[in-house]
């Protein structure tokens, strides 16, 4: 059984791109507070959290629920997001 997916999520604030693995049995809430992290850590120091960031599936244009799990939603191995 896979516990993590690779997928590829673009910043668009920051026109920066990075492929990323997710854990399936974490929720899409605990998925954006890491990728908040991630740029704090890595991209812009001064970043200021919003309570309200979304990950956006990029072919779809599928928001996803921040309280569902991975796992109950379409992201899979290559599937390209894009987070606000």
């Amino acid at each position: 059984m896979k516990y993590k997916v690779m997928c590829e999520i673009t910043f668009p604030s920051f026109e920066t791109t990075i492929d990323v693995t997710l854990p399936i049995n974490k929720t899409v809430g605990y998925t954006c507070s890491m990728l908040d992290k991630y740029i704090i850590d890595n991209l812009d120091a001064t970043y200021k959290i919003k309570p309200n960031s979304i990950l956006v599936n990029k072919k779809t244009g599928t928001v996803y629920d921040k309280n569902k799990l991975i796992a109950e939603t379409d992201i899979k191995n290559g599937c390209s997001l894009v987070f606000y």
